[in-house]
């Protein structure tokens, strides 16, 4: 079940979040030790975050879809920030040190990244979205067996089941709704269009009388011009 993978990622994900904090206040990891050194006491936590914030996002996009522009967000800071973290490490350079302490930073700023990310998961868990809980819920209890149905399928699925039908027609009617608006919309537009185009062409012919009488003009002004001369 989704939530419940969720739940245990959220678990994991914490605990090595927590670990690498700790590791960074008792000095088990600091900006001095050389690159190779810092990479591998960090590259297999760091690995397995990004790969639980990544797994996480997907579940997460599933529980509340509503909040998709910030669970996004939030995955891409901190994935990026380790992915940095490690990108520092593995440069070639004359001050391996200099890189250590720049790749620290990073590793700092994803434990804070980490942090937030790990209070949006909770966010997500403990408030998904009410429609996408109700087919979940409903999904769950559907695939009990015999008798547990039976006993909790007018207390527990009846409610769930009204909720969803009523969310369809919700649906439905903003659907048509939004159908009627848009068909709307393009009714002004054709109508604004034609419109265009009857003052485009107004302004066309316009233009193209005020050319012939210049040219007219300018046909009797050089009959004068010869005329006067013979």
């Amino acid at each position: 079940m989704i939530k419940e993978d969720f739940d245990e990622k959220i678990g994991e994900f914490e605990g090595i979040l927590q670990k690498i904090a700790s590791d960074i206040a008792s000095g088990a990891l600091f900006e001095k030790l050389p690159p190779a050194e810092l990479l591998g006491k960090t590259e297999h936590q760091v690995n397995r975050l990004v790969d639980l914030a990544t797994s996480s996002e997907e579940l997460m996009l599933i529980l509340k879809p509503e909040k998709a522009f910030t669970i996004k967000f939030k995955c891409k800071n901190l994935t990026q920030t380790l992915k940095n973290f490690k990108d520092i490490l593995l440069q070639n350079t004359a001050d391996p040190i200099a890189n250590s302490g720049l790749a620290f930073e990073q590793l700092r700023k994803a434990v804070t990244d980490g942090s937030d990310f790990l209070f949006l998961m909770r966010e997500v868990r403990d408030n998904p979205s009410p429609l996408i809980d109700a087919i979940l819920t409903f999904k769950k209890v559907s695939e009990t067996k015999g008798s547990v149905i039976s006993i909790q399928a007018k207390e527990d699925i009846q409610p769930h089941i009204k909720y969803v039908l009523s969310r369809i027609d919700d649906f439905r009617a903003a659907s048509i709704g939004l159908e009627k608006k848009v068909n709307e919309m393009k009714q002004i537009m054709r109508e604004l269009q034609e419109e265009s185009l009857k003052i485009l062409s107004g302004e066309t012919s316009a233009q193209a009388k005020a050319n012939e009488n210049k040219e007219e003009r300018k046909q009797l002004s050089l009959s004068n011009f010869k005329t006067e001369k013979n």
